[in-house]
């Protein structure tokens, strides 16, 4: 079944029910289900890393929800928006923006989300390197549902890692189900796949490096959605890239 992704959904959301429908998902795309059929096993295997792909990046979003990036207020009564959808992200999720809005000018520091927008962060800029995605959520203009739908966005825009290395010659379709099936701490597949040694350590950064280089910026969901203008984004990653200097800088210093 598909899931809202609204504010509601990710405030209530729970590692544990999260385990659960990642295991029944498991089960129901595990290529292994139809030995003796190549093409469904492909098929499966495309769907299975799909659902592998949605479980770590709501990983992610646990691990930013342990770090005190909380989701402030929720949204009750957004109207659905007249534009087309966005295309499906993996995983069953579904997108759900708001109408999109173009930001204000950049807000100052202390500014605080106000009560006609209790959905946006409350508090100062983090000190430590961000992520442009991150820079935005902390700088108050996108909501953390919009940087998920876009991280989401993002995620569908790349090769699949195991496409890229049975593409290379890397891997076989046999070894990356292995890999894929394979349980423990690990949620990467390039984790996972150097663990088991079916890649080394040169091989798997040689692939994230490829892997990187296919998909869009971050910048584009944004534009694409009329949240952000082209010069809007080119002006903050600017000031992402300076905010980033500075934090560098003052760890120099405070190592030295």
């Amino acid at each position: 079944a598909e899931v809202d992704l609204s504010l509601d959904f990710l405030s209530y959301l729970q590692p544990s029910g999260v385990k659960t429908a990642y295991r029944q998902r498991v089960k129901e795309t595990h290529p292994d289900t139809f030995v003796g059929d190549t093409a469904q096993q492909r098929r499966q295997t495309g769907l299975f890393q799909e659902v592998a792909a949605a479980y770590e990046l709501i990983g992610h979003f646990f691990k930013q929800r342990e770090r005190g990036l909380g989701l402030v207020g929720r949204s009750h009564t957004s109207p659905r928006p007249t534009n087309p959808q966005p295309a499906k992200p993996p995983g069953g999720f579904r997108s759900s923006r708001p109408t999109p809005q173009r930001p204000q000018a950049r807000r100052s520091p202390g500014w605080g989300a106000s009560p006609r927008q209790p959905h946006l962060y409350c508090g100062n800029l983090p000190g430590r390197t961000l992520e442009f995605g991150m820079f935005l959520y902390y700088q108050r203009l996108i909501d953390y549902r919009q940087l998920v739908e876009a991280l989401v966005w993002q995620r569908r825009q790349r090769p699949n890692l195991g496409d890229i290395a049975q593409r290379w010659g890397w891997l076989s379709d046999q070894e990356i189900r292995t890999i894929l099936s394979s349980r423990g701490h690990l949620r990467r597949f390039g984790e996972k796949a150097v663990h088991l040694q079916y890649l080394s350590d040169r091989q798997l950064q040689t692939l994230l490096y490829y892997q990187r280089s296919q998909q869009k910026r971050l910048g584009e969901f944004f534009v694409e959605q009329q949240i952000l203008t082209a010069a809007d984004v080119d002006r903050l990653v600017l000031e992402q890239q300076t905010h980033n200097r500075h934090i560098a800088a003052e760890l120099l210093r405070a190592n030295r």
